[in-house]
């Protein structure tokens, strides 16, 4: 009987023990994707131009939406130097985001767009008990992502 109580101890403690690491184990974040549309305004950038008004929306799932960093740069289609500015929006909790950038540096007649590229960033999500500082939930691993807008057309300065 000694032996049958010893074998069962000894059993469940080496199955516990490969059990224990598969159950304490911490789960990859899952990757999310998603687009950026840009939307620049004026298309047509004269000599007089100083600014460019830019909006776009981030659209991905509702926990990556929100709090997004979003840069900016123009991209030469003709060249293709990429200009990054210094410039950088947040997106709003729809996904939503608004800005004004300087006018490209590039000397006229060229073509560009702008690029804007959301930075990625890994979100927690669940544990809404008050008081609780670590969220244990779910993790998401909201991805990079890139968008370009329409063509800029830079025009040529006026000759007196």
């Amino acid at each position: 009987m000694r032996k049958l109580v010893t074998a069962i101890v000894v059993g469940g403690l080496v199955g516990g023990l490969v059990a224990a690491p598969g159950a304490l184990a911490v789960k990859a974040p899952k990757p999310v994707s998603g687009t950026v549309s840009v939307n620049a305004t004026p298309t047509t950038i004269e000599p007089t131009t100083t600014t460019v008004a830019v909006s776009g929306n981030v659209s991905s799932s509702s926990s990556c939406r929100k709090d997004r960093t979003v840069r900016f740069s123009y991209v030469n289609s003709t060249t293709g130097v990429i200009t990054p500015l210094a410039e950088t929006a947040v997106t709003g909790s729809n996904g939503d985001y608004t800005t004004t950038l300087p006018k490209p540096t590039d000397a006229g007649p060229a073509t560009l767009t702008l690029r804007a590229t959301v930075d990625e960033v890994i979100r927690k999500v669940g544990s809404h008990k008050k008081g609780k500082k670590n969220k244990k939930g779910r993790q998401f691993d909201c991805l990079e992502i890139t968008g370009d807008s329409s063509p800029l057309t830079v025009s040529e300065p006026a000759t007196p």
